[in-house]
Parts: C-alpha cells; structure tokens; sequence
C-alpha cells in the first residue's frame, strides 16, 4: 500500500474509524527505517487502541476531545465534532518519532527548551476508565536540527525528538472550518429580509431584483451577484451557542436552490464578537454533498454542504464581507 494512498485514507477517517486507520496506515510501511533510533512511543500501537480521552494544555488553557458514541468530539466546546484530519497528522507525527538523545535533566534550565511550566504544552492519553495512558511534555520546535524538545510529564529527563509536535491547545484550532461551498449557478433566488424585504432572482445567469418598489431607486447591478457568492467557500472563524445570541437577527435571508433545497440563514451583527450566522435547512437530497470536509469545488455549480452547518445548536463567526454584501439597502428617488 503506498504511502499516497494511506494518507489520503487518513485524511478521509470518520470520527469511529481514526484507530482502525491508524493500524491500516502503518501496518504498509516499512520496518527497517530509522532502526538507529528509539521510537519515542514504542508501544504506539497498543495506546492508541485504548484511548478514549485526548488532552491538549498549556498553563492557560485546554481542549478535551473524547470518542463519544464512536465520534471523536470536543467536549470543551459544545460537543462539536474534532477535525480527524489534524489529529491523524498529529498522531502520524508521534508514530513516527525518533529520540535523537537526551538533553538536560535539570528543571531550571527547561525554560531554554520551552518546558518551563509557563511555555509547555502537555498532552494527555487517557483510557475509557480515566486511566492515564500516556502524558507528554512538549516544547519547542528547533528548526535548525530540525526537532522537538519533550519529556515524560512525570520524569525530569528531557530529549530532542525527530518530529515536529508543536500544536495548538484552543478548541476552536480542532473543530473543522468548513461550511457550506454553493456555487452561484447553484442558487434560484435569494431573500433578504430586514427593514425591507429584497427579492433577488438567478435566470441562467442574469440577477435582477424582483419586487422594487415604486419611488425607490434601483440597487447598483455590480452589488447584486455579489449576493449568489456569499455561499461560496464559507468557512467560519469561531463560534458560540445560539442561546448567546440577540434576541433578533439583523438580516435574514432565504435561499432556493435549484435542486429545491432551501436554506435560511439568521445573521448577528454582534458588537465586540463580529458577525455570526445560524442555518437551517429544508428539503436536503441527495444531489447535495455532504461531508465533515469540503474537498473544494469552484464549478459554479457545486452543492458542497459541511455536517458543521447541520448542527442547530451553533452560530458560527463569517467573515464581515458576507454580512456587507447582503446587506442591501433600498433608497428613495430625490427627484
């Protein structure tokens, strides 16, 4: 099995299947490379079976994630499902991993390693039963060799790994980004609703707005298809709970799909905290693509959905440019 394939089987792990994967993707390769070095996790393969609980801190912060009902979700943050894909690399990273020797033992000079209580980050392993299967100190990145300085969290001895295992320990860096990727060709028509109500048609190609009311101006053409892209590619930069949202949205806005799928998409204009969206759906078929992750598609009419955006629960942070540029305004003739 080549090592092209393996990733890309990686890269495609359901949340149930990350161990099964694991055992798939190594059990290819070869066993006569880096047999100078030690493996910094010789028993890699009997851990990695039993763990249920994966902890990333530093002194500021954590981030849990658990295998849940076979999901791997974050439950530091809502219970929202784990990127599989960075904790596959993560742990393909420690699989791989050689101790290239021993550095300092002396907990006054960690703080040149990046151990000292105030820069590490730990990563903890922990079984079904809370067992503690595995605690790893980790430090810096030194790109000059290259390699990572670590310790054991319970031993004083410190090394220099092969592997780059520096991370990230906010939630929000292991949760997936994708939206929603719908391409304009995709979308019959859009509503928007807020002081008022603009109406927005898609006719092979051509926008035009359908509901003007007389003694108003017409919008400027060059702002209407900027309304069929807002879809396009959507990925959020954060999230919070709806039941931390204004009691009303700021705009509203309806979206018909051309395969009949309508989706309804409540925007927050939050002071201090940005613009966050809710979504909810009606009449999903099979003509749309779900999935965790988006393999992107600028077809124009690609009907790309992330299971992020069918979650209820959760108002996500866009970019402010959507919110611009469905905010329409319908202005009154001077003459």
């Amino acid at each position: 099995m080549t090592l092209i394939k393996n990733i890309k089987i990686l890269l495609a792990l359901t949340a149930g299947s990350l161990v099964i994967a694991f055992g798939m993707y190594f059990d290819g390769k070869s066993n006569n490379s880096n047999n100078e070095q030690e493996a910094l996790m010789p028993n890699f393969d009997e851990i990695l079976s039993q763990i249920n609980s994966i902890e990333f801190k530093n002194s500021e912060e954590s981030t849990i994630i658990k295998d849940i009902n076979d999901q791997w979700l974050v439950t530091t943050a809502m219970n929202l499902p784990a990127n599989t894909e960075l904790l596959s690399r993560f742990f393909v990273q420690i699989k791989e991993a050689r101790v290239m020797g021993p550095k300092t033992n002396k907990p006054d000079l960690f703080f040149k390693l990046g151990l000292d209580k105030e820069n590490v980050q730990t990563l903890i392993l922990k079984s079904k039963s809370d067992e503690v299967l595995y605690s790893l100190d980790i430090g810096d990145f030194n790109y000059k060799i290259p390699g990572t300085y670590i310790k054991e969290t319970s031993s004083d001895q410190s090394y220099l790994i092969s592997a780059n295992l520096t991370t990230d320990v906010s939630s929000f860096y292991w949760i997936p980004n994708d939206l929603i990727n719908i391409g304009k060709e995709a979308i019959k028509s859009v509503q928007i609703y807020s002081n008022q109500l603009i109406s927005l048609s898609n006719q092979d190609g051509l926008v035009s707005h359908q509901n003007l009311p007389s003694g108003f101006k017409e919008i400027s053409e060059n702002r209407l298809p900027d309304v069929f892209t807002t879809l396009t590619d959507l990925q959020h930069n954060d999230f919070l709970s709806r039941d931390e949202l204004p009691s009303s949205a700021d705009l509203e806005v309806r979206y018909t799909l051309t395969n009949g799928t309508i989706l309804y998409a409540s925007l927050f204009d939050i002071p201090e905290k940005g613009i966050h969206v809710t979504f909810d759906w009606n009449y999903l078929n099979e003509e749309i693509e779900i999935s965790k992750f988006i393999d992107l598609d600028l077809s124009g009419n690609q009907l790309q959905v992330s299971t992020m955006s069918l979650i209820d629960t959760v108002a996500y942070n866009i970019p402010q440019l959507v919110y611009d540029n469905l905010n329409l305004k319908l202005r009154e003739k001077t003459d």
